[in-house]
């Protein structure tokens, strides 16, 4: 899902979920909406450097609310 895209589904009051992920291959960070990762216009999954960047991101697309999820399995 581009920004685009979101932004049209935030208007449209149809967003679920929002979660910030800590992407461990890119050690960095990626926006999953409602199960679908926010993309670059390439349709590529979009990865911030830091958590602030990706929570600046949501805020300037308008998400206030948002969850974030450091550890993706369990040892």
């Amino acid at each position: 899902m581009t920004e685009r895209e979101l932004k049209l589904l935030l208007d449209a009051n149809a967003v679920k979920k929002v979660h910030v992920l800590y992407a461990l291959m890119s050690q960095g960070y990626m926006i999953v909406v409602d199960g679908k990762p926010l993309e670059t216009t390439k349709r590529e999954a979009k990865e911030f450097k830091t958590l602030d960047a990706a929570a600046k991101q949501l805020f300037k697309l308008g998400v206030a609310d948002f969850s974030v999820k450091l550890k993706t399995h369990s040892f």
